[in-house]
Formats: structure tokens, C-alpha cells, sequence
């Protein structure tokens, strides 16, 4: 056997391993990261106005819970989730679709005064967000680019929403009233909810799609330094 087949034998049995060994170091950092993330927020929410303490549970179990349970999925499935362009794009527009729908100011007031309403918004945020990780993980190889979109896009009009609750001139949602706070302190309370999704925007949404745009480029590589191994020689 020539020198340029053990090569090409060693890197394909050696390629497997290494490729387990990178995803269970992505797995374990994302366990950290949630981790953390749910620790701090633990620890911030008994100072926090009922918006924040709203918004930092949203964040936890969007931002953090969802695709900590997208990765464990998708370690036992025996096939990836949602693999279409189709399906990506219909759980991006129904979560961005129920996260402005349950933060508007009459959906805000009715679920301060109903309990199962307020159960069912929590529900209904972590099912939508783990089927738009679960999709995000479905795209491999070239169809990556999606996943990287579709991160942009949910980024963006997540913190424009953060944008509003932090420039807003006055209180969007009348119906923290009823806690006996006063106009400053309401108000106090919205902009540091929007500046908590302001920092998870990026934690979460942008740095995810690095990581997923830096495999795909690393892949591509790898497959072009691939085929060129594989050439004939005097091809």
C-alpha cells in the first residue's frame, strides 16, 4: 500500500473520533453555559420588578433551557429534527410571533391576573424555542446557512424588542400597577428587562450562529482538502 492511501486510511478512521471528542466538548460547554446562566439569574431574581422577573424566566428558558434539551435530543435521535428550509423557516416566524404576541401590553395584563395563562405563556415560549434550536441542529453540511439566517433574524427582532422596552419615554405595560410601584419604578423595572434581553441577545442568538458559521467554513475546508487527498494521482 502507497504512502498517500495509509494517509487517506488513517485520516478517515481517524476523523470519527475526532469529530465525537469536538461534540462532546460542545455539549459539555453548553451544559456549563446554561448552568451558569440559570444560576445567575437564580440569584437576581428576588431583586427583580415582575417585567424583569418575566423576562429573565424567558430568557431561561429560551435562551438557555431550550437548546440545552435541542442538544440532548439530538445526541439519542437517529435522525435530525426538522431538516427543511420549510420547517426552519415556520418555527423562527412562530416564535418571533409569540414573543411579541405574549409581551404586548394587553397579553401582559391578562396574564398577571390569570395564573394558567401565565402557565401556558411559559409553555408555550420554552415548546416554540425548542423546536427552532431543534431545526437549527437539523441543518448540516451547506444547508447550515439557513440556521446562521434564521439565528440573525431572531437576534435582531429579539433585541429590537429590548430596544423598545429600554427607550420607551413611558410605561408600556399599565398593569404593573397593581404591585403599588411607582411610575419611576415601573419604569425602571421595563428597561432593565429590556437590557436583560439586550444581553442575552448576543449570549445567545449571535454567538451561536459564530459557532455554527465557523464549523460550516471548517467543514468546507475539510472537504475540499478531502477530495483533493482522494485525487488520482497525475489528476
Amino acid at each position: 500500500m502507497s504512502r498517500a492511501k495509509l494517509a487517506i486510511a488513517s485520516t478517515a478512521n481517524g476523523a470519527p473520533s475526532v469529530q465525537a471528542f469536538s461534540d462532546s466538548r460542545a455539549k459539555i460547554a453548553v451544559a456549563i453555559i446554561v448552568a451558569c446562566a440559570v444560576g445567575l439569574v437564580a440569584s437576581a431574581g428576588p431583586g427583580l420588578g415582575p417585567r424583569a422577573s418575566h423576562m429573565a424566566t424567558h430568557i431561561i428558558l429560551m435562551s438557555a433551557l431550550a437548546p440545552f434539551l435541542a442538544v440532548l435530543s439530538m445526541r439519542f435521535a437517529s435522525a435530525p429534527f426538522f431538516a427543511t428550509g420549510r420547517a426552519l423557516a415556520i418555527v423562527t416566524a412562530a416564535q418571533l410571533a409569540l414573543l411579541y404576541a405574549w409581551h404586548a401590553p394587553g397579553a401582559s395584563a391578562y396574564v398577571e391576573r390569570h395564573p394558567t395563562a401565565h402557565l401556558l405563556m411559559h409553555a408555550s415560549l420554552l415548546t416554540a424555542a425548542l423546536l427552532f434550536w431543534l431545526a437549527i441542529l437539523g441543518d448540516t453540511g451547506f444547508a447550515r446557512w439557513r440556521g446562521v439566517a434564521a439565528l440573525a433574524i431572531t437576534g435582531k427582532l429579539a433585541c429590537l424588542l429590548g430596544v423598545l422596552l429600554v427607550f420607551a419615554p413611558r410605561v408600556l405595560d399599565t398593569s404593573a400597577a397593581s404591585w403599588g410601584a411607582t411610575t419611576e419604578t415601573m419604569l425602571a423595572d421595563q428597561r432593565l428587562a429590556g437590557l436583560l434581553m439586550l444581553a442575552a441577545c448576543p449570549a445567545s442568538y449571535v454567538l451561536s450562529g459564530i459557532f455554527i458559521a465557523s464549523r460550516w467554513l471548517l467543514d468546507m475546508e475539510a472537504n475540499r482538502s478531502r477530495a483533493r487527498t482522494y485525487r488520482p494521482d497525475g489528476a
